[in-house]
């Protein structure tokens, strides 16, 4: 009786924290990984892609390049030292609230000298700091 008890229990608390992943989940994970495929380019090639086509494959990952809506994620490089990867939310126009704010990140490409940062292992971390100061 009390294994069954404890099992109704476990059960009863495992069901209060499903979680379903939601659009702005899909796409901030899409983003994440996204950067990461960047990353990876910068070592193979050491240059910066400037398609999303042309990033290589993860074994095991979904290697997504949409959105939670399904949208290409869009991808802008301003002056090849900028890299910007987002969303426009679920209605797919430019600004909104909730759902449909747009969803971006950015990080650079390049350290001050011009030479490539993307393929440093601390890339996306320290372009990510640098950029906040």
């Amino acid at each position: 009786m009390k294994t069954i008890t404890a099992i109704s229990i476990f059960l009863m608390l495992a069901s209060c924290y499903d979680h379903v992943i939601t659009p702005v989940e899909m796409t901030e994970t899409a983003i994440g990984e996204t950067f990461y495929r960047v990353y990876l380019y910068g070592q193979m090639h050491h240059k910066i892609p400037h398609s999303l086509d042309v990033l290589p494959v993860r074994d095991g990952y979904a290697n997504q390049t949409t959105d939670g809506w399904n949208r290409e994620l869009i991808l802008e490089i301003k002056d090849d030292k900028i890299m910007t990867l987002k969303s426009y939310g679920q209605d797919g126009k430019p600004g909104g609230k909730g759902e449909n704010a747009d969803i971006s990140r950015s990080h650079w490409l390049r350290k001050k000298d011009g030479s490539l940062w993307v393929s440093d292992p601390l890339w996306v971390v320290e372009s990510e700091i640098r950029e906040t100061n």
